[in-house]
């Protein structure tokens, strides 16, 4: 028995640790495993009982360039701490670990707990010098090895990857041909899939709308999966918002090889090195970019600008110059206005119920001290009436290559989408053939594969029909293709952009996009004298300005009723009811001096205030619930539509139908003409029936 193993060493337990760095290692190199096994042996002959051994080999497939996920280790290192292991067992100094803090920090307790460290060449005693020395450079001699071997293996791959030889698992699109390039995807359904996201990117402008594109046309997302077992095996399912973002920032679909993009950076928490975290980096960063290496899916400069949207998109990515994408909210001119004092971007600012009062605001000028402040800011209103006013008077002048716009972008969309479903069919059309080729192959006495051949042919026969009955649903609710009268209402409709802008069913989001595709910034300076006013300066995607001045209401004026407000209503008292009048101006997209939508109460007190004549009374009650002038009631609409009256008072609460009351807690009264029956119809139609 060696001296240095004492008595004090053999009455306490010999661990033997065992690691290898990848599970490939495990099943390739087993001569490694079992050496390591084989050491548990070499601790008998040295003495142990056969009790006293213990061979912790969880750690094997576990890098030991870190701790992380290493539970072995630590159970290691906390039995030596306690002073439980006589001696720890290891093939070499790197099957411990290699990193030299790791590996020292073990060495370190040893000597603390007079623990003895045992390989295959010899028996150290950490406490004594010489051994501690050639411990020590077995640690920073494991290390050296990993760096070179690091140098190595990473110098000749970035030496191939210069090349543009370095072969990696392409992305969803491309393919390796025989010959190791990279080519589009045989496949024509996945090659127009991809080719389908970088079109509605650049009509939506956002990944989430693209996702959300294909969702709701149940349009499948194509995946070839490289793992060991499935190579080049193409899935479909649903599309993601990470899947459709990764496609939008792979510059691989430019046609350029690009290798580098991305670095490892260990994230320490409490000490450790808890994981490690993937950075991308600047383009100006990556070290291999060869443009034209393959076919691309899109340009270079396509590239660029996508990946500049995605950075607008963020809502906390702030850039002056940048228009960012229009979202729900009622400042007409978010993302577009700027401050004319200071050159900033001005941020809008909601007040009131629901965020009906605009301000726009600009917090970016810094004080004295380092702080900052408000430079200035200034209520909405006002500014969006005017530049509103003022677009729609332009668009005048456009309104015919508008409506054409509009007609080929609704053409290529639906062509588009036929397309589509028409390379779905191909593929369910070929798969059902498929199944019926392999079931017509099998001999009739073979009746164990026969069956199981007949039932996946059923089954394919089965979503080949569901598909063509999907795909004849679309050409009815989706329009895919356009018919003659479809074709002149939609010019109609874009001759008259103001009845669009207008219209009830128009969204915010939708006027701010309508706005976006014209105007490219809006600078807005204060004039403080000779009157408080606001210079609102519009710079066109053309190139023009336009130069407005709006008044800034003082504050008293700011709760005054504008007198094209009472003009309107004096037009209107003739043969209207107050109730009715409210209803006109709320139809209108007016509100009152709070940003509330006008009431009957309301009405009758600024005719009151006024002056204005009286108008009707209210309608007479009919037995059958509806008014000789055409009104239902609560009861009389429910019963017409075949819904229930909390229905039809949810409409109202939500503004989908306008009602009026002639006085507090007397009935409701509905003005419904055919197109509000019509839309109302239409909404109980899309309500989903639940299946029992």
């Amino acid at each position: 028995m060696n001296s240095k193993i004492r008595t004090t060493h053999l009455e306490r337990r010999a661990v033997v640790y065992l690691r290898q760095s990848t599970p490939n290692q495990i099943e390739l190199h087993r001569e490694s495993t079992e050496r390591q096994y084989a050491l548990a042996d070499r601790a008998l002959n040295l003495g142990w009982d056969k009790s006293q051994i213990s061979v912790l080999d969880s750690d094997l497939g576990k890098s030991g360039q870190t701790t992380t996920g290493r539970e072995d280790f630590h159970k290691l290192m906390a039995a030596v701490g306690l002073g439980e292991v006589g001696a720890v067992l290891a093939l070499e100094a790197s099957r411990f670990s290699r990193s030299q803090a790791d590996w020292h920090k073990l060495l370190d307790i040893c000597a603390l707990t007079d623990t003895l460290v045992i390989d295959h060449d010899g028996i150290y005693d950490p406490n004594d010098f010489n051994d501690r020395v050639i411990l020590g450079f077995k640690g920073t001699w494991s290390h050296t090895e990993l760096h070179g071997m690091r140098l190595r293996l990473q110098g000749a791959k970035l030496n191939k990857a210069k090349k543009g030889e370095l072969r990696c698992s392409p992305p969803t699109g491309y393919v390796y041909d025989p010959e190791g390039k990279l080519v589009l995807d045989p496949d024509e359904g996945v090659v127009a899939a991809i080719k389908l996201v970088f079109q509605k990117f650049h009509a939506l402008g956002t990944a989430f709308k693209v996702m959300r594109y294909f969702c709701i046309n149940q349009i499948p997302f194509p995946r070839r999966r490289w793992r060991p077992g499935h190579i080049g095996t193409l899935y479909w399912g649903p599309a993601n918002l990470s899947r459709i973002t990764a496609i939008l920032r792979n510059p691989t679909y430019t046609g350029t090889y690009v290798y580098g993009r991305r670095r490892s950076l260990n994230v320490i928490e409490n000490g450790q090195i808890t994981k490690v975290k993937t950075q991308l980096l600047p383009q100006d960063e990556w070290k291999v970019v060869i443009h034209d290496a393959h076919e691309p899916y899109i340009s270079w400069s396509e590239y660029l600008s996508n990946c500049e949207q995605l950075r607008r998109n963020n809502t906390g990515y702030i850039s002056d110059g940048c228009q960012r994408t229009p979202r729900e909210g009622f400042a007409l001119l978010q993302g577009l206005v700027i401050c004319g004092k200071c050159g900033r971007r001005m941020s809008p600012r909601y007040h009131g119920d629901g965020g009906k009062r605009v301000a726009y605001e600009c917090t970016q000028a810094r004080k004295q001290d380092g702080s900052v402040g408000v430079c200035w800011s200034v209520a909405g209103a006002a500014i969006d009436t005017a530049v509103e006013a003022h677009v729609l008077e332009a668009l005048t002048l456009e309104q015919l290559n508008i409506s054409l716009a509009v007609l080929r972008e609704l053409e290529h969309q639906a062509h588009e989408a036929d397309k589509t479903w028409q390379l779905r069919l191909e593929r369910a059309h070929y798969e059902a053939d498929r199944a019926f080729r392999q079931y017509d192959a099998t001999e009739p006495e073979n009746r164990l594969v026969a069956r199981t051949l007949e039932k996946r042919w059923n089954e394919k026969l089965q979503q080949l029909t569901e598909l063509e009955e999907a795909y004849n649903r679309a050409h009815q609710v989706e329009r895919l293709e356009l018919t003659l009268t479809q074709r002149q209402q939609i010019l109609q409709l874009a001759n008259d952009i103001p009845t669009i802008w207008h219209a009830s069913s128009t969204t915010h989001q939708e006027r701010k996009e309508m706005l976006g595709l014209l105007v490219k910034q809006v600078a807005i300076t204060p004039i403080d004298a000779p009157k408080r006013s606001t210079r609102i300066q519009i710079l066109w995607h053309t190139g023009a300005i336009s130069e407005l001045i709006a008044t800034r209401p003082t504050t008293t004026e700011k709760y005054r009723t504008p007198n094209q407000v009472i003009q309107l209503i004096e037009e209107l008292v003739p043969g209207r009811t107050d109730a009715e009048i409210a209803l006109e101006l709320n139809r209108r997209g007016l509100l009152n001096t709070t940003g509330q939508p006008f009431t009957r109460k309301g009405v009758a007190w600024l005719r009151w205030k006024y002056g204005l004549d009286k108008p009707l009374s209210a309608p007479m009650v009919a037995k059958s619930g509806i008014s000789p002038e055409g009104y239902y009631s609560t009861s009389a609409l429910a019963s017409k539509l075949g819904v229930s009256i909390y229905t039809i008072h949810y409409w109202r609460e939500k503004g989908i139908i306008q009602g009026f009351q002639e006085k507090d807690k007397s009935p409701w009264w509905y003005i419904v003409t055919p197109e509000v029956l019509e839309t109302l119809r239409e909404k109980i139609r899309r309500v989903p029936v639940k299946s029992e």
